[in-house]
């Protein structure tokens, strides 16, 4: 009886303890391979550039790649009052979005958004609220990829749009007839 009680009091002061939360929104360790993307299910594979994301209350989301988390973040409510992390392409350390320097470009990344994060200098450095914008408007490697796999590597990626793509018979759907 006596050792039930004493553990029972043991568990009463080392639970409070186990209950801090994480009010800081630092980053949370997980296992690589076994934690899945919350916007596309893919595993988190690649230490140099996944993200997280950390709710007002200190509960961790986590993304394979950036681009993942900007489109993920942006249907929640709380998404002002959270803070995000992402991997420093070069030491695969956690560093906060905000205070990266952002590349565009990398062919690397996981879905192919092309946005690399790094502490370290970079010329021309974009900053995480044009990475966000470019994000929201679809400015991405993946625009540019589609168009090379679809034979347009010569134009802009700007101008090869559906409209065009359409126009110069190269959609699966630019020969189906209206009444289709």
């Amino acid at each position: 009886m006596k050792k039930g009680l004493i553990l029972l009091f043991a568990a009463l002061l080392i639970l409070p303890a186990c209950k801090k939360g994480n009010k800081e929104q630092l980053p949370v360790d997980f296992v690589w391979d076994r934690v899945v993307c919350e916007e596309c299910k893919m595993a988190l594979s690649d230490p140099h550039y996944s993200a997280q994301v950390i709710d007002p209350d200190g509960q961790p989301y986590y993304f394979d790649d950036i681009g993942c988390a900007i489109l993920w973040l942006r249907r929640q409510p709380w998404r002002k009052k959270a803070r995000t992390w992402v991997n420093d392409v070069n030491t695969k350390k956690w560093i906060d979005a905000e205070k990266a320097n952002w590349t565009y470009g990398d062919p690397k990344t996981p879905m192919g958004y092309g946005f690399a994060a790094t502490l370290k200098p970079v010329k021309k450095p974009m900053t995480y609220k044009t990475v966000k914008k470019w994000m929201y408007i679809g400015k991405t490697l993946v625009r540019e990829n589609t168009a090379k796999h679809l034979g347009f590597e010569s134009r802009s990626p700007a101008i090869v749009g559906p409209d065009y793509i359409r126009e110069a018979g190269k959609s699966p759907i630019a020969n189906i007839k209206k009444n289709d």
